[in-house]
């Protein structure tokens, strides 16, 4: 897992970057997504981004989100079950394979505050 995570945070360094860097390039036209805020609220988060693009969102559309969310399994907790599974190290390791990530995101304070002793 600390591989896995230690990949994606490199990679999610470089998308940050890259997104800053369209965001000055094209301001107002670029909309992000967070997963996690995502799986929270599907339809929300639909609807916005329709909003986004000054698009009526269509009914069909909802009513597909809405037909999954009661087919599958709940996004929220499927996108948070890693938290249970990682061990004292793999925290350790994972904040630190992950520092320009946080750094980038501004998160250093935080993460600080919830590593472990």
């Amino acid at each position: 897992m600390v591989t896995e995570a230690s990949l994606y945070c490199r990679t999610a360094a470089r998308d940050v970057v890259v997104r800053r860097r369209l965001m000055r390039r094209y301001p107002h036209r670029i909309y992000p997504l967070i997963y996690d805020d995502v799986v929270r609220d599907v339809a929300g988060h639909a609807t916005d981004v329709y909003r986004f693009l000054d698009e009526p969102l269509p009914a069909a559309t909802l009513q597909w989100i809405a037909d999954n969310a009661r087919r599958r399994r709940n996004g929220t907790t499927i996108s948070t079950r890693w938290k249970d599974r990682l061990t004292v190290r793999q925290n350790e390791q994972i904040l630190s394979a992950c520092s320009e990530l946080f750094r980038l995101l501004r998160l250093a304070s935080n993460v600080d505050r919830h590593s472990v002793d």
